[in-house]
């Protein structure tokens, strides 16, 4: 019997259980399902960046639009690298040369020169020729009487000697180069040689001395200035000599060809230029005759660069000869008197050799060459001696040609001899 107050026993039915069971399933499937079928949260950089935005088209080839793709960079980077690994272009290289003719140092020349204690000033005869020179890296000047140290050996004519105080004169002036080989230079023998050469040595080592030596070695030596970049080689020789020869064939630079082709060899493997002046000719002769004109065409087959001479004491015309290897060589036969006391009014006028050299990625060339007048102005002094004033032939006038001791040497005859020589027309 169950009591009053006892809690009747409960039975849990199957259907219950059954029920409970279904469910508990029901609820664990569900689980399952969820749990292995819900995606996982996915990182941020799973997704690139590029793709999540839109993708433009590829250009079209005529758009030549600048491209923004990876490569475009490179290439700029490739085309600078090109830029700076190709090499500047050689910067061209010149010098400017000046020549001019006989420096010939009449008796009447340095007489007027001489100063009250008996030195010499020679600076004011070449003062009107100074800034000319000055416009020039090389400026040369041929230097036709002898210099000797003792004054009991000044001459004149027919064998010069002068002072050296003329050497001082055209360094002040700004000649550097002076060419002395030549039919005079060894009027002294060998004291004027070596006069000369201590004096320009020791006064003024700034000066390129040609033409006369006084050892083999110095022979043996050839003369190359550099300037600007340039080495230009400088040679100078004469056709002999007046009176004795030299002992020493080395003394004095003779037109030699087989000493000559020997000579231009040796300046050729040293120097970019060869530069060669020539004592020639028949004096009083306004055109070359054929050993001038013989020595020229050697001279191209050697491939000088510029050939300038002088002797002739009046002007000769410059002509262009095409040299072997098929460039230009200008040859200046003859430069006449530069300064001088000689007698007439053909013998004052005088030339100017105007060009210049130049070296570039193409090679080596001579450029404007020129040949420009001079004229040997000579004027009374207040002393009763005679003033010299050589200087451009564009620079005389009438006023000056009014003093002048030749009084036919005007402007407009000389402009006139100058055209007749030349082949020149006004």
């Amino acid at each position: 019997m169950r009591g009053k107050f006892q809690q009747p026993r409960r039975h849990i039915s199957l259907r219950t259980v059954l029920i409970a069971l279904g469910v508990l399933v029901l609820a664990a499937a569900a689980f399952g399902v969820w749990k292995f079928t819900r995606p996982a949260p996915l990182p941020e950089i799973a997704v690139p960046v590029m793709q999540s935005q839109p993708v433009e088209p590829p250009a079209q080839p005529e758009a030549q639009a600048p491209s923004e793709t990876p490569e475009a960079p490179a290439s700029r980077e490739l085309e600078a690298d090109v830029v700076e690994q190709t090499p500047p272009a050689p910067a061209e290289q010149s010098l400017r040369l000046m020549a001019v003719g006989d420096d010939l140092i009449h008796n009447s020349i340095y007489w007027s020169a001489e100063l009250p204690d008996g030195s010499y000033d020679f600076t004011p005869f070449y003062q009107d020729i100074a800034p000319v020179v000055a416009d020039y890296d090389l400026a040369c000047i041929q230097q036709e009487t002898i210099f000797v140290s003792d004054p009991a050996l000044y001459d004149n004519y027919p064998r010069f000697a002068s002072p050296t105080a003329v050497g001082d004169a055209l360094a002040q002036a700004g000649f550097n180069v002076v060419t002395m080989a030549g039919n005079h230079c060894y009027d002294k023998g060998m004291t004027g040689i070596t006069d000369t050469l201590s004096f320009w040595r020791e006064a003024h080592p700034e000066v390129t001395v040609l033409g006369i030596h006084d050892s083999q070695e110095d022979a043996d030596t050839i003369r190359v200035v550099e300037q600007n970049g340039l080495r230009v080689a400088l040679l100078d020789y004469t056709y002999g000599v007046n009176y004795e020869k030299p002992e020493n064939d080395w003394t004095v630079d003779f037109l030699d060809r087989d000493k000559v082709a020997r000579d231009l060899e040796n300046a050729r493997a040293q120097a970019d230029f060869v530069i060669v002046f020539a004592h020639w000719g028949e004096e009083g002769e306004f055109s070359p005759n054929d050993y001038q004109r013989g020595w020229a065409e050697f001279f191209a087959a050697q491939n000088v660069d510029a050939v300038i001479g002088g002797h002739p004491h009046v002007l000769q015309p410059m002509e262009t000869l095409t040299r072997a290897d098929g460039k230009t060589m200008p040859v200046y036969y003859s430069l006449g008197n530069f300064l001088s006391h000689q007698m007439s009014a053909e013998q004052m006028l005088g030339g100017m050799a105007s060009l210049r050299l130049v070296k570039d990625d193409a090679g080596t060339r001579v450029e404007d060459a020129e040949l420009l007048p001079t004229v040997t102005v000579i004027t009374h002094k207040d002393t009763g001696w005679w003033s010299y004033r050589p200087m451009l032939l564009s620079d005389y006038t009438d006023e000056l040609a009014a003093q002048h001791r030749l009084p036919e040497a005007t402007p407009e005859y000389l402009w006139d001899l100058f055209n007749q020589i030349t082949g020149k027309k006004e």
